[in-house]
This record gives structure tokens, sequence and C-alpha cells, in this order.
């Protein structure tokens, strides 16, 4: 079993405000499992095009997977789309009937009568429980080729992957990957490659995946020998230094926070054009009270000067989006919340506002410490939101290789 095939299943995938998020979970786990994703689809909800695709799709690989469409509503056609196209036989499986009604009447609800066509399945085949909601899936054998079919609800898919999917994998023998990801801020994609340069030289025909999002850079590894991947991790951190900010799973404000409770350190905002963001994003962290004691929004000259207590001449001589200004925000709010870091932001969103002197995208960020305040000027000519998050992620670079520092005494 060497290649799959995945089918997301929902017309509303095929216009401008859904996206199929699920087979990326589905691929990880194939992956992981050494098998190659050799096909990828979307297909709306009409009955010949999905019996159409399913065929279409397992001639073409080992193993086939599909989610959505195991609703109870009309245009919820997979089990009909599966029977046209394999010639199989449903069946009515009361204990499934059953176990919906439950459901509803613990939530106080009567089951409608349409959810019944969810205890359809196939006579022969495998039907998966679903203890994350209503539609069971199923794992079915047809031309000697493994079909399995998942509900679209995203914490359902995974709670069944997890539970049925990946074991199956595991029992089947095949052979499992390691992955590493290293992540890089404060570089852009092409000063990566660019470093990246004698490693590819060594390293000629071993797989390197370079994935670029907003202000990171993600660079995959993956392999069934672990003592390869720790050897490949060692010369990308020898490379890269301390541009890798995490690994894995890892965001940047998650390591800030872990590294400001390991030293006992607090931390406050001082934000004009992200308006908060960067207070926001440290905030998502679980246990972030133990570290950050708050922020102030500071758009306008006046909020500047109540909140973060910047002297109003330092505005005058140097405008709002300044050196100057930034350092007074990260001081001020620094002495003004009694915190070991403080960190200000300034600059020019867009898209109006900028001047030749100063155009859309400027950007100045300044961390204070106890040993004293850091700044940086960035040109970020994004769009604005992206403007903000490029915004926000460098401050956190900042304050994580500051607090890097001085914990090595540098």
């Amino acid at each position: 079993m060497k290649t799959a095939a995945i089918i997301a299943i929902g017309s509303e995938m095929l216009g401008p405000t859904r996206v199929d998020t699920n087979s990326l979970k589905i691929t990880v786990a194939l992956e992981d499992f050494g098998i190659e994703v050799v096909r990828k689809v979307v297909v709306g909800d009409r009955l010949d095009d999905l019996a159409g695709e399913m065929t279409h799709s397992l001639d073409r690989a080992d193993l086939l997977i599909s989610t959505g469409g195991l609703g109870p509503t009309e245009d919820d056609l997979t089990r009909e789309a599966l029977a046209q196209a394999f010639g199989l036989e449903m069946q009515v499986d009361q204990s499934i009937i059953d176990k919906i009604e439950k459901r509803f009447a613990s939530r106080g609800f009567r089951m409608p009568d349409v959810n019944k066509r969810q205890g359809n399945v196939f006579v022969g085949q495998t039907t998966l429980a679903n203890e994350r909601g209503t539609a069971p899936g199923f794992h079915l054998n047809v031309r000697g080729k493994d079909i399995w079919v998942f509900p679209g609800v995203p914490h359902e898919l995974e709670w069944m992957m997890a539970t049925h999917f990946r074991p199956w994998l595991e029992s089947r023998g095949s052979v499992k990957r390691l992955r590493r990801v290293l992540r890089i801020t404060g570089l852009s994609e092409s000063g990566v490659e660019e470093r990246l340069a004698p490693y590819y030289r060594a390293h000629e025909g071993e797989p390197l995946t370079i994935l670029a999002s907003a202000g990171q850079i993600e660079l995959h590894l993956q392999s069934g020998d672990a003592a390869a991947i720790a050897s490949r991790e060692h010369e990308l951190l020898a490379i890269f230094g301390e541009r890798v900010f995490g690994f894995d799973d890892d965001v940047l404000e998650a390591i800030v926070g872990r590294m400001l409770a390991e030293r006992g350190e607090t931390i406050a905002t001082a934000e004009s054009c992200t308006g908060g963001l960067l207070g926001s994003r440290i905030s998502d962290i679980p246990g972030s009270s133990r570290y950050f004691i708050g922020g102030a929004v500071c758009y306008a000259a006046k909020a500047k000067i109540d909140l973060a207590r910047v002297d109003p001449e330092v505005i005058r001589a140097n405008g709002e989006v300044s050196q100057e200004v930034a350092i007074a925000l990260a001081e001020g709010i620094r002495a003004r919340f009694q915190s070991d870091w403080g960190v200000g932001i300034t600059g020019i969103a867009g898209p109006g506002g900028g001047s030749e002197a100063k155009p859309v995208g400027t950007l100045h960020i300044a961390v204070a410490g106890k040993s004293g305040t850091e700044h940086k000027k960035l040109f970020l000519p994004f769009p604005r939101t992206l403007m903000k998050w490029h915004s926000t992620q460098a401050a956190l670079d900042m304050v994580r290789v500051g607090i890097g520092r001085a914990a090595g005494g540098g």
C-alpha cells in the first residue's frame, strides 16, 4: 500500500466561503506511514459526480479516503454515491438510530426523522463508531482495496482517525516515518534557501521541504531513521542558529511565554499600528496570566501620552512613527506596569497615511528590559492585516532573542 487518494465532499468548499482543511490532517497521517497522496479533489453534492470520482480515484490509488456528505440532509449523498459506484447494498442499523435519538434526548431535543438516514450502513462492511457526532463512518473493502469514509466535521474526523485509522495503518505493518519541523523567523524564504546551499550539496537526493507562511519559514525533515533525523536537525541548527525559534507545532508566542515563565519574569505591551494583536497573541497561550501583566492600545497620540506616558515633545519632534516613540512606548509601558519587559510598536499599516520619508509599511519596534532597550526598524509592504501579523511576529522574536541573551549573560 503505497499511494492514496482523498476526496473532500461538499459543494460549500467549491465556493468562496469554505476551505477543505480535513485533507491536510489526513495527509499528515498518511505521510507518517510512508503513503504518498497522488490525488486530492473537492467534489460537490451531485450523486453522479461523486460516484464517478470515487471510481476514478480508486483506480489510481491503493487507498481511498473521503470526508463529508454523511449528514442527515438531502444533499448528503456519500452513502448513495458509494453504493452506486461500487454496487454496494445498504441496510438499516436500528442501533445507530437509537443512539442518535438518545444523543438528542440528552440535550433536551427530539430527533428529527431525517436523522434516520444516518442509520443506513453497508452490508458486509465495517461501520465505524463516532463518539463525537451522529454520523458513523465506514471502512470498506472494494476490489481488493480499502476505502475509509469519514464525516466532514473536523473534530469528529480527528477523533475517528486517532481511534480507527492510525491504529489500522500501524496494524498493516506500514513503516512509520518520523517527522521533524524546524521553525525559523527573521529570514526570508530566499534567505533561508541561500543558507541551505551547502546542506543541499551534502545531502543531494534526500528530501527537505521548505514551507513559507506569514513571518516564518518551516523546514520539514522526514525519515524512517531517528538517527538520520537527529543528524540533519543538528546540521540545520548549526546553519541557522538563533533564527530557529521552535520545533514541530511550536508557535512563537508560546516559546516566549515559556521563557518568561521559566525565568519568573513579566511583560507588558504598548501597541499602535497592531491594535492589540500582540497582546492577543500572548494571551492566547494558556497560563499566560503568570507573565503577561497587560497591554495598552496606544493608537492616537493622546493615548500614547496618557497610557504609556510618552513625552509629548518626543512625538512633536519625531512623529508618532519613529524610533524615539517606539522606545518611549516600550520604556513607558514597562515603567507603568512595573514589568520586566516592555514592548512598543508603532508603524504605518496603510493603505493611506504614508509619505516619501515614511512610506506605508514603515515599522518601529522597541523592547525594553533590565539591561537596556533594543530598537529595530523594518519595512513591511504588505496588506494591512498581514502587516500587523508580521509586526507582532517580529516583536515576539525580539523579545525571544532578548530573553535568551539575558539568560546567557550576553
